[in-house]
């Protein structure tokens, strides 16, 4: 692969990241909080990675989780990694509510109402609380032996 946005583009974006993985908002008016942990490293899939980074990273997956239900009370938390179109491994987390737009499609599915601007809002400041609190969050996670 010649050009990988992961490795280029979007790491500038990243509001946290150590030497393992980094964490980006990928959030929009319609999922007010959508957050991707991205490996450092340059692999496309999980295996790639040794055990205990793959036990670090379920840590931060679940830490995310933990610091988003907390933050945003949501209906549901979804987890996907594809990485079909982008061959580097990383994941999707997405706060969901039973009146987001998609519910209870997925995020790629096809649209089920439209959403209230108000409620987005209100979504997306608890969103930026979670942002701030979340490097602190992260860096707590310990590195598997």
């Amino acid at each position: 692969m010649t050009h990988c946005e992961l490795c280029e583009t979007l790491l500038e974006k990243a509001f946290w990241k150590n030497r393992f993985f980094y964490a980006i908002d990928a959030s929009t008016d319609e999922f007010p909080c959508f957050i991707r942990i991205v490996s450092v490293k340059h692999v496309a899939e999980m295996s790639e990675l040794s055990e205990s980074e793959r036990l670090y990273l379920w840590r931060l997956l679940e830490t995310l989780e933990e610091a988003m239900r907390k933050f945003l009370s949501p209906d549901k938390i979804n987890y996907a990694q594809f990485g079909n179109f982008v061959p580097h491994l990383h994941w999707h987390m997405i706060a969901r509510w039973r009146d987001d737009a998609y519910f209870p499609e997925c995020p790629w599915g096809s649209k089920q109402r439209t959403f209230d601007p108000r409620t987005t809002q209100e979504r997306r400041a608890h969103t930026k609380e979670l942002l701030k609190a979340l490097p602190a969050l992260l860096d707590a996670v310990e590195l598997p032996a």
